[in-house]
């Protein structure tokens, strides 16, 4: 009798014991199942790295700031003028260029431009840089006004951006109206060899 209880006890203990395994199995794989499956995106590694998550990056417009070429664009800062008077009245400019051409004082040899050129005679169409037989060159315009200012003339060269420079300039654009198969005899030319301009 004794003997059947200790085999009932230690079966009804067994079964126990058996029952709070799997149990407690079941438990532990419910609880996996569920962190594993019911919620997807529990585990997702893109969850916390997505950088769709973060702060869109293209948010801030990176052209919205200020423009980092606007500053050293050298047309955005404001041009220096070449001489401290600008000028700005053609009328004006060209009252100089007819008083500077008819000016002996520019040299001191006693000759103006008009000795060679009166009323901008002799000047030709053809567009500078051209060579010149005075010079026996290739010259710019310019050039040419400084080469009779410091040879004919004798006198001094004139800056590239004076206003007497502009006006010299000016002068001969508005005169040309001979080109070189037009040009006159040298009986009739002022600057013949008695002529100061008819040096070689």
């Amino acid at each position: 009798m004794v003997r059947k209880l200790v085999i009932l006890s230690f079966l009804a203990f067994f079964s126990i014991a058996i029952g709070l395994n799997q149990s407690a199995h079941a438990d532990e794989k419910g609880s996996s199942y569920s962190s594993k499956h019911a919620n997807p995106c529990a585990m997702n590694p893109c969850s916390v790295k997505n950088p769709c998550g973060m702060k869109n990056p293209c948010s801030a417009n990176p052209c919205g700031m200020k423009n980092p070429c606007s500053a050293k664009n050298p047309c955005a800062a404001a041009p220096k003028n070449i001489r401290k008077t600008a000028v700005r009245d053609m009328d004006v400019l060209m009252n100089t260029a007819e008083k500077l051409w008819n000016d002996p004082k520019l040299g001191t040899a006693g000759v103006s431009c008009a000795t060679c050129h009166p009323d901008g005679m002799g000047l030709k169409a053809e567009p500078f840089p051209r060579h010149m037989k005075m010079a026996n060159d290739i010259l710019t315009l310019d050039q040419m006004i400084n080469f009779c200012m410091t040879n004919p003339m004798k006198g001094k060269a004139l800056q590239w951006n004076s206003v007497e420079m502009t006006a010299l300039a000016a002068y001969v654009k508005a005169h040309t109206k001979e080109s070189d198969h037009e040009h006159k005899s040298c009986s009739t030319n002022p600057c013949g060899m008695t002529n100061p301009c008819g040096m070689k």
